[in-house]
């Protein structure tokens, strides 16, 4: 890269900064216009957003705060519309976020004047536009919950968590009968992949060898597959809350799409990287990698460990899963 090539990079950072800041000032005015409002900011995955909205009533409690406003990418805010302690949500692009979350760098006002940065503090790299790195300790050491709690939201140890408001008369009952024979996958994630294509097409393979239907969630991204075998399902983020709990079952690998799906009351097999020849599959209750019942439902969610050398086991588990 030569010199006028890095001068470009900085100019565009400085421009980023500067269209962040003008951001974060209206975020800034709109909480002041209305006392005792907080605002949110989740600037990366829709897992993250689901975790800000699932402490939102205990956030509002430890911090006094009467009204919360959550702002996320545009695809994920819908998704946390109707969590109990959420009381308005703001959608950017992704253009708009990632000038939001430069600002948030560079300034280090990570919680002034009444806007929170929901994220982990970060370092940016100036010839990789948009590469945010985390600062140590940054996700790791302990439960994902209590990163979210400690490191980022300033609650207590028992700080509770909060549901999904939906009533009886918003679920679509006329797809009830349309997927109680069906299983839905969902193999695509941004933070964990390291699941090959092969494994769930053994998968799709077994499941219609038993008679299900299967559908593969696609949300529209980049990184979403759609297995061979199975049907392309896309669903808007509301749409899988209220049509979830419909489907005889649901296989998806870790991420935040399994992190909303817990918010409903769907079976669930969540597949972890990191499984090894002399560990059991099931992990454990409690456990580091059991995160996803750290967000409040223990029933009918069963996460599993994916080892490459036991793909045959990962199967029997979710084949047992389904008809327990």
């Amino acid at each position: 890269m030569d010199y006028n090539q890095k001068l470009q990079l900085i100019d565009d950072l400085c421009n980023y900064y500067e269209l962040g800041k003008e951001i974060y000032e209206i975020l800034v005015k709109n909480a002041e216009e209305k006392p005792g409002t907080e605002i949110i900011v989740s600037p990366a995955n829709l897992g993250d957003t689901v975790f800000i909205a699932t402490l939102s009533t205990a956030y509002k409690k430890a911090h006094n705060v009467s009204s919360l406003i959550i702002v996320a990418k545009e695809r994920q805010a819908e998704a946390v519309e109707w969590f109990e302690g959420v009381d308005g949500i703001l959608g950017l692009d992704d253009m708009q976020m990632m000038c939001l979350r430069y600002y948030f760098t560079i300034s280090r006002n990570f919680y002034e004047n009444g806007v929170r940065y929901g994220h982990i503090p970060c370092m940016i790299e100036v010839e990789r536009p948009g590469t945010f790195y985390h600062i140590p300790p940054g996700f790791g050491g302990i439960s994902l919950m209590d990163v979210w709690k400690k490191r980022i939201l300033d609650l207590p140890d028992d700080a509770s968590t909060c549901e999904i408001y939906v009533t009886e008369d918003m679920l679509p009952y006329e797809n009830e009968e349309k997927y109680k024979n069906a299983v839905l996958i969902a193999p695509a994630a941004f933070t964990n992949k390291g699941i090959p294509e092969s494994f769930w097409e053994k998968l799709v393979f077994e499941l219609k060898n038993k008679g299900y239907e299967v559908y593969c969630n696609s949300g529209g991204l980049h990184y979403d597959t759609v297995i061979k075998g199975s049907v392309e399902h896309v669903m808007s983020t509301k749409e899988l809350i209220l049509n979830a709990s419909f489907f005889k079952h649901i296989v998806a690998v870790r991420s935040g799409f399994t992190d909303l799906v817990t918010k409903t009351n769907a079976k669930l097999s969540v597949l972890h990287l990191g499984g090894t020849l002399d560990k059991p599959l099931r992990v454990e209750y409690g456990s580091r990698d059991d995160d996803v019942r750290d967000l409040g439902r223990m029933d009918d969610i069963y996460p599993i460990m994916y080892c490459a050398e036991r793909e045959d086991e990962v199967i029997s588990l979710i084949l047992e899963d389904i008809d327990g």
